[in-house]
């Protein structure tokens, strides 16, 4: 079973010039796949022209790692890796910049495309579910009022994946978090772009298992009027970015400007070997404008599946798990069994909240929120959890670790 764990390390230990070290306290059971990020601004022995050369290892032997520009300024602000920790035993990390930079194989993947009924430049023809167009990849992309977002982009918005699972996020006033489970582990986005052809579902490629309509899907930041979710609506624009695709996370970001005097941007990162994402909410002043904390009111959550029952811890984790058509058309696609959920820390957590179609944490009001949430689906040739019980045990265990292991500077 894969431990998921989510932890930032602080730098600490001797450092020589142009390096360095520092080690990760034992743990007492063994981690895979446990994401280190450093923030390179903690790091001021590396010079800002060195950033871009540099490399990581572990025990002294070299990992995957990847650099991030999350502002845009043309700087790396991130450093991140995984690691597998050992139980009981410390880790010794050393990062310093190389000459000869390697080449690591990518485990995550993200793309986004500007859709067109007729031939335009840049734009190369495709074909899905029995329709023919032209799209074009794009890494950000924003629309203003009145223009049809939602229809202007292939698979509706951007969508990410690891080898474990994938996600698309609709590009409209909704923001909905939608999932693509996959059979057997592997990236599947580039070849299948979110709908398999018949070929490629006989060839156990997965597919799109929710159905989320006007529901929150899992994991999406929506706005609560005191009574039910609703949706970012009206806003003075929209934006989709990819901030980084690769290879050892995906980051990318949905923005809501102007909306009740605010600019809300939600970052989702989903690492190599993970099927769960950190979700990440900034909100700013909207330019001229005043933020009113003590009426803003934002959710996340999960959606109800079928006729499946909510699960919650009564603190701050929400799932359900339940079977449903993931689509309308109910001849060719046979019903998904689904488990989704969100944990949220206590320090972002308000209240547990309901509405008819959704099990909602309510957010505190700050002008920083994170939180995660994961999905288990029956499509997968071997997932972590069958059953609704196996699920929510699955998922307390993951919130455990969670509390466990995250930090905060």
């Amino acid at each position: 079973m894969l431990l998921v764990c989510l932890w930032f390390v602080g730098l600490t230990g001797p450092a020589t010039a142009a390096q360095v070290r520092f080690n990760i306290r034992p743990y007492q059971e063994a981690a895979s796949a446990v994401p280190v990020v450093i923030r390179l601004s903690d790091c001021p022995q590396i010079l800002p022209q060195e950033r871009c050369s540099l490399a990581v290892y572990v025990n002294g032997k070299e990992v995957a790692s990847q650099l991030d520009d999350l502002d845009a300024d043309g700087m790396a602000d991130e450093l991140a890796f995984l690691v597998d920790i050992p139980a009981r035993r410390k880790l010794s990390i050393c990062i310093k910049p190389v000459k000869h930079h390697r080449t690591y194989p990518r485990e995550v993947f993200a793309e986004m495309f500007l859709k067109s009924k007729e031939p335009r430049e840049g734009f190369t023809p495709h074909s899905a579910e029995g329709k023919n167009y032209y799209i074009k990849p794009v890494t950000e992309q924003t629309f203003f009022p009145g223009e049809d977002s939602y229809h202007s982009m292939h698979h509706h918005g951007v969508a990410f994946e690891s080898a474990l699972m994938a996600y698309r996020i609709y590009f409209d006033k909704k923001q909905t978090i939608d999932v693509y489970a996959k059979k057997t582990p592997r990236l599947e986005l580039d070849a299948t772009k979110w709908y398999p052809t018949d070929e490629q579902l006989a060839a156990h490629y997965g597919d799109d298992v929710l159905r989320v309509s006007g529901y929150i899907g899992v994991g999406a930041c929506k706005p609560w009027n005191g009574k039910k979710m609703v949706h970012f609506d009206p806003v003075a624009s929209r934006t989709q970015r990819i901030v980084s695709q690769g290879p050892v996370r995906t980051i990318c970001e949905v923005t809501s400007h102007g909306w009740q005097g605010t600019d809300i941007t939600t970052r989702y990162t989903l690492y190599a070997r993970h099927r769960d994402v950190e979700a990440e909410v900034f909100i700013t002043p909207a330019q001229g404008d005043t933020v009113s904390w003590s009426a803003l009111q934002l959710v996340t959550g999960v959606q109800r599946i079928g006729e499946a029952n909510f699960y919650t811890n009564h603190k701050n984790l929400v799932a359900s798990f339940g079977t449903a058509y993931p689509v309308n058309d109910t001849v060719k696609y046979a019903k998904e069994t689904v488990g989704l959920a969100v944990y949220v820390p206590e320090q972002y957590t308000r209240e547990l909240v309901r509405d008819a179609n959704n099990n909602l944490v309510l957010l505190k009001a700050t002008p920083y929120i994170k939180y995660y949430f994961t999905v288990v689906s029956l499509k997968e040739d071997n997932p972590p959890a069958r059953t609704d019980g196996q699920f929510f045990t699955f998922v307390e265990l993951w919130a455990t670790e969670l509390e466990k292991h995250y930090l905060s500077f």
